[in-house]
């Protein structure tokens, strides 16, 4: 009997503990989001289970986690995050290691983190990769979009509405054989465009992924209405390899374009976009099936239309139409549609 009151003190503590986290700034936010697709795929090059074409229920990085900060003095505090994501299916791990980090910030200084972190080239997107985590996404079209681990970021505090960002890697996680594996950020404005209704970025990254690349990007909101670019030059390093394929002669360039409207709780999207650097997830699988031939990169282009309904506060009803084609490689063209529930806590 004892042991039984024990169990249910214990496990009292435990409820009240989770339930008072957001209350109390000290104590880490519980937060996740669950989101899985019903997909069709004509040729599975561009949606989330690589290679599998038809029918298929896709999940759009399922993820559970913990962040929270700690004040240790009026100007300087402690913050967290540990992530993990969730897989449903049977296509591969259960579990996917996902943003995990601590560090350190200054109200003057900045901030610096130490972990596995996005980087700055890849998240100077802002707002503006309306398709993030769907079978739409910018990493279709570009590559320096991946996360690492044993890496070091240092984000700026803004002065004027710009701020600094810069991302290293250390070698033994870089999946590089380069001593230079850096990017460097510069941004104007935020994605909820809290100050402005412009929001511009640049960023270089070298070594990364086995790339040299330069990428713009620009949104303006005008009312309900949210227009975007983003443009990339990229450059593969020679000696490079990628998923048992050679980078070399691997280099061009890239843009997306892009509109959202906001109609009460819907949301409307349309996308086109081109990249010729070859460099990109969807290229990758001409390389990956050794069809590649020639002496230029594939070509490919997007076009993608999509809606959400926003159903509750929390959960959220997306679809997504679209087609990816290539020059010389129409074994690799892909359409694709699919509709999705996403729920975040």
């Amino acid at each position: 009997m004892n042991t039984i009151k024990r169990s249910t003190l214990a496990a009292a503590c435990t409820a009240a503990l989770f339930f008072t986290a957001n209350a109390q700034a000290d104590m880490p936010t519980f937060y996740g989001t669950l989101d899985y697709s019903l997909t069709y795929s004509s040729a599975g090059t561009g949606n989330q289970q690589r290679g599998q074409d038809g029918w298929l229920l896709e999940n759009n990085m399922t993820r559970l986690g913990i962040r929270g900060t700690e004040a240790i003095n009026d100007s300087t505090s402690f913050f967290y995050r540990a992530e993990v994501g969730f897989n449903a299916d049977d296509s591969g791990d259960t579990f996917t290691s996902r943003p995990t980090y601590i560090g350190l910030k200054h109200d003057v200084a900045g901030a610096i983190a130490f972990g596995r972190i996005d980087p700055v080239l890849k998240m100077v997107k802002g707002g503006v990769d309306i398709f993030g985590l769907t079978n739409m996404s910018m990493n279709r079209m570009f590559a320096g979009n991946k996360r690492h681990g044993d890496s070091i970021e240092y984000q700026s505090a803004k002065w004027n509405n710009i701020h600094l960002g810069a991302s290293v890697i250390l070698k033994d996680d870089a999946n590089s054989p380069y001593d230079s594996n850096y990017q460097v950020a510069l941004t104007y404005g935020d994605k909820q465009f809290s100050n402005s209704n412009l929001y511009l970025a640049a960023a270089y990254g070298d070594g990364i992924e086995g790339i040299e690349a330069i990428r713009g990007v620009a949104q303006y909101k005008l009312d309900n209405l949210k227009l975007g670019v983003i443009v990339q030059s990229t450059t593969a390093l020679e000696g490079f390899e990628k998923d048992g394929t050679h980078y070399e002669s691997r280099d061009g360039f890239g843009y997306i374009v892009n509109a959202v409207y906001q109609i009460n709780n819907w949301k409307l999207k349309a996308q086109f976009a081109q990249d010729d650097s070859g460099t990109g997830r969807v290229a990758n699988e001409v390389y990956k099936a050794g069809a590649f031939m020639g002496d230029d990169a594939p070509e490919v282009t997007q076009w993608a239309l999509g809606a959400e309904y926003k159903m509750t506060r929390q959960l959220t009803m997306h679809t997504e139409l679209g087609q990816y084609t290539m020059d010389h490689y129409s074994d690799f063209e892909d359409d694709i549609v699919s509709v999705g529930l996403k729920y975040q806590f």
